[in-house]
């Protein structure tokens, strides 16, 4: 397998692992009442944010760099949530 399919492969894959990061942050951050889940529900989101901005960072593209500034957005307003949650 050449470098490059492999490459695009492994990034679908992580694609798809991020967005179930992301659906269980929704999950909790949506269900649960208590601190310690809600900022742990924080936490994941940032986690996915994060990925999702990497992906967007490499993308050479405007529309990398819109996604890109989307997610560290999310990823400042996660850290606050987290934050929040704890305080």
């Amino acid at each position: 397998m050449n470098k490059v399919l492999r490459r695009k492969l492994d990034t679908k894959i992580a694609r798809y692992i991020a967005f179930c990061i992301a659906i269980c942050s929704v999950f909790i951050l949506t269900t649960f009442k208590i601190n310690e889940y809600q900022s742990f529900g924080w936490m994941l989101g940032v986690i996915s944010c994060s990925m999702w901005a990497y992906w967007g960072w490499q993308d050479r593209s405007q529309e990398g760099y819109g996604r890109f500034l989307m997610e560290i957005t999310y990823v400042i307003l996660g850290i606050w949530g987290i934050y929040n949650w704890y305080g």
